[in-house]
This record gives C-alpha cells, sequence and structure tokens, in this order.
C-alpha cells in the first residue's frame, strides 16, 4: 500500500479549492472573452456606445447559459465543442428576443450576432489555453486528485500503468485488491477504508468490477456514498445502476462514475441543507450560551472546556467529536476501574450515578447541553442533525458484524433511540431503533424526530 509524499498530502488540501477556482477562471475568461466581443462589435455599430449600461447584464445572461450548458462541469464535459456553440448561440437568441420584449434596451440584432461569434472564438481560444495549462500542470505532478485502486492484481496494474503513461487529473495513492468470498470474490472493505484513512484519498477507481457479485459491488458503492468519495469503474459494471454514468477519459482509458439513483441524492441533498440551515444560526445565535457554558465548567473544575472525543461515525470512519466536558478531567483514566460496575448490556458503557461526572456536569447532563458543540460537527458534515448516536471507540471496538448496520447513516445529534428512551433503552433495542431509522429513513421521520426530542429534554426523560 502506497503512501502519499509532504507535498501530496499539501495539495489534498487544496482539492476542495480546486474546483472552485477552475470554475472561477473559466468564467472570468468566458466574461472577458464576450466583453471584448461586445467592444469589437461596438466599432461597427456607432449606436452601441449607448449600450455600456446594459453590458453587466448580458455579461451575467452569457456566463448563465454558459453554465446551462454544463461547461463549467468537470474536463469531459465542459470541452464539447458543440455545446460552446450552441451556448453562444443560445445567448444571442436570448438577447435578440430581448430586443422585442423591451424595444427600449436600443440592442440591434446585427450587433448581438456578432458580439456572440467574436465572443465565441475568443472563449474558445481562450479555453484551449487554459485546457492546456491545465494538462501541463498534471504532467509536472501538480494539483492531482489522490485515488485507491481497487481490484485483481491484472487490473490495477493496467490502470497504475496507464496513469503512469498518461498523466492525469488523478494520482494512485494506494492499492486493495480482492478477497475470496466462497466461489466468488468481494472487496475487502476494511483494508480500503484503512487506506482511505491513512491516505486521505478523495476518490476510488475500480477495476475488474465484472468479477463482483451484485450485491459485493453495491456494498463498496454504499461505502463510497458513506465516504463521500466518487466511485468510478473501467466500463462493464455500470449496468448494476441503471443510471447515467459519466465518462472520464484522462487516465489514458475510460472510467464511468457511478451514483446512487438521482432521487436519493436529492433527498439527501436537502437532509445536508436542512443540517447547515439549522447549525450554521445555531452556533452564531447561541455563541453567548457557549462562552457562559464554557467559563462555567472552567471555573467548576480543572480541565478544558470542550471535550474532543474519538468516535466512529459513517462507514467507521473515525471523526473528532466536540462536547462540553461534564466529567473531571481524568475521566477516560479512570474509566477501566469503573468496567465492572457497567450497569447497561452490549457494547456501550453506562453508569447511573456516575462518580465522574462533576456537579455542574449534571446540570449540563439534564438538559442535554453538553451535546451544543456537536452543532459544529453537523456544519462541518461528519454529523447530521438526526441519525444513530455515535459511539465513543470504547464502544464501537466491541460491536459485533450485525451491530456495526448502524453505521450505515451519518451519525446524528439526536436519534430514533432517544425519542423513544433515551439511556434507559437496552442496547440491542437501541440498534434495532437505529436500523429501522435508516430503512425508513425520510425528511418527515427527521422533522418528527427533531419534535421528539425537544420534548424528551424537556421532560429530562432518560437523562443520566
Amino acid at each position: 500500500m502506497g503512501f502519499l509524499t509532504d507535498t501530496s498530502k499539501a495539495l489534498l488540501g487544496m482539492n476542495s479549492l480546486r474546483r472552485a477556482a477552475s470554475v472561477g477562471v473559466l468564467a472570468f475568461l468566458d466574461a472577458a472573452s464576450l466583453y471584448f466581443g461586445l467592444s469589437l462589435a461596438a466599432r461597427l455599430f456607432p449606436d452601441a456606445d449607448s449600450l455600456s449600461f446594459i453590458a453587466p447584464v448580458l455579461l451575467a445572461v452569457w456566463v448563465c447559459v454558459f453554465a446551462a450548458f454544463r461547461l463549467y462541469d468537470r474536463a469531459p464535459v465542459r470541452r464539447s465543442p458543440g455545446s460552446l456553440a450552441g451556448a453562444a448561440m443560445a445567448w444571442a437568441g436570448l438577447s435578440i428576443a430581448g430586443t422585442f420584449f423591451y424595444p427600449g434596451s436600443g440592442l440591434a440584432p446585427g450587433w448581438v450576432a456578432l458580439s456572440a461569434l467574436l465572443g465565441l472564438v475568443l472563449a474558445a481560444s481562450l479555453r484551449l489555453f487554459f485546457e492546456g495549462c491545465v494538462e501541463r500542470i498534471y504532467r509536472r505532478g501538480l494539483g492531482q486528485l489522490p485515488v485507491v485502486i481497487v481490484g485483481g492484481e491484472e487490473g490495477r496494474s493496467r490502470i497504475r500503468l496507464a496513469m503512469e503513461r498518461v498523466p492525469g487529473a488523478y494520482s494512485p495513492v494506494a492499492e486493495v485488491g480482492f478477497v475470496e468470498k466462497g466461489s466468488g470474490e468481494r472487496v475487502d472493505i476494511a483494508a480500503l477504508r484503512e487506506a482511505l484513512d491513512a491516505t486521505g484519498a478523495g476518490g476510488i477507481i475500480l477495476a475488474d468490477a465484472e468479477r463482483l457479485p451484485d450485491e459485493e459491488f453495491l456494498a463498496l458503492l454504499e461505502s463510497a456514498r458513506l465516504r463521500g468519495v466518487p466511485l468510478r469503474v473501467v466500463p462493464g459494471a455500470a449496468s448494476l445502476l441503471g443510471g447515467r454514468p459519466r465518462l472520464h477519459g484522462s487516465v489514458g482509458l475510460p472510467l464511468l462514475e457511478v451514483r446512487y439513483p438521482r432521487l436519493d441524492n436529492t433527498q439527501r441533498a436537502l437532509k445536508r441543507t436542512m443540517d447547515v440551515a439549522v447549525s450554521l444560526p445555531g452556533l452564531i445565535l447561541l455563541s453567548p450560551l457557549f462562552l457562559t457554558i464554557a467559563l462555567t465548567v472552567r471555573g467548576t473544575s480543572p480541565g478544558p472546556a470542550l471535550l474532543r472525543q474519538k468516535r466512529a461515525g459513517a462507514d467507521e470512519k473515525v471523526f473528532i467529536c466536540y462536547k462540553f466536558r461534564s466529567m473531571r478531567e481524568d475521566a477516560g483514566d479512570e474509566q477501566a476501574g469503573l468496567e465492572e460496575k457497567n450497569e447497561a448490556e452490549g457494547a456501550v458503557f453506562k453508569i447511573r450515578g456516575d462518580p465522574r461526572i462533576t456537579s455542574f456536569g449534571w446540570f449540563l447532563r439534564r438538559w442535554s447541553l453538553d451535546e451544543l458543540p456537536q452543532l459544529l460537527n453537523v456544519l462541518k458534515g461528519e454529523m447530521s442533525l438526526v441519525g444513530p448516536r455515535p459511539l465513543p471507540m470504547r464502544d464501537f471496538e466491541r460491536l459485533g458484524e450485525d451491530h456495526k448496520r448502524r453505521l450505515a447513516a451519518p451519525p446524528g445529534m439526536t436519534g430514533h433511540w432517544q425519542v423513544r428512551g433515551r439511556s434507559d433503552l437496552p442496547f440491542e433495542e437501541m440498534v434495532r431503533l437505529d436500523l429501522h431509522y435508516i430503512e425508513n429513513w425520510s425528511l418527515s421521520f427527521d422533522m418528527k424526530i427533531i419534535a421528539k426530542t425537544l420534548g424528551a429534554v424537556l421532560r429530562g426523560e432518560g437523562a443520566h
């Protein structure tokens, strides 16, 4: 298994900005192309000099039309000459139509058509120069997206050699093979998770997908979705989803990007929108309360106000969960000596009247105020407002494989089991409720759980 160099790790931190920068540069080049096209055409149409006031509107419409034609999408899509010409024609058509609806605009159809033609030529030239610069940057090994190659030995070798021959947008940083499963093969998901965590790779490329049973392929796809990394396969398995794959050819061979059905992605996008819409204003509005709690925690017991604890999230990805500290600073060291007093069944650890909890900590837990910093986890995308509660690593390491099915969704600040008894429920019932939530998830279900959580907090049910 390969690992990132220091330079690659530094570049990896810029991957999220690379896409935005690329779109920004292209939009600027396109707008500049039309601006010069308008200026050059104005020399042949003297009356056009008085149209400078409408130029910003024309430029905005030009960029919006280009976006509608997907000319700011990823390289294989945005490089379509037909889309570029179609966008210029569509802009000209809209602008000329505007002369009929708004005669006072003074737009001359001839000036609009000539401006579109000149803008098209300039935009095509500048885009060609831009794509050439991008390719040269990739050949130097800069700005590439680190990926994990998955597949049989021969398939992985084929992809690796193709990337070496034709440097592109991807850089292989690790490889994961298939393992035997009965009479078939499967992806070593555990090894893949380890590779993604160790390298910070931002994508997965799958070879020999046709060798995987349907359920194994879908399990890999589910893992990639939960991780938030794209899965691209060598053609042959895209029909498993019956969707419309996206073709990539920037590594010397065609790759197909496969995703979950669009409806699923739309629903989850709405869930994410709700998470951000609640967490961001919540962090701002509750900041005075956060400061008051933090000062009180520091003033009533030694140690930091904020607890940073490792927890297992979706697809077993470990993240740092934030909470206000409600126990003594050395509570973690004391837990081993309290294991025999554990009152909870299964993997979790619970003690009524836990001696490690501070006096102010009891107040925080009574009203669930210790959980409020997790709004930051929600904003970062590590958690959601609603979902299975993330377990500490001590509890996670004791989960059975069946219990780990509750990790098939992003963890939440509240969950189905919390409104059905919170800490009073036995472990198996908690898992059952989490699985019920995952299998029956909907936005309305989330809203009901949030409403019931507020009631449970106000009543203090199961808080300890």
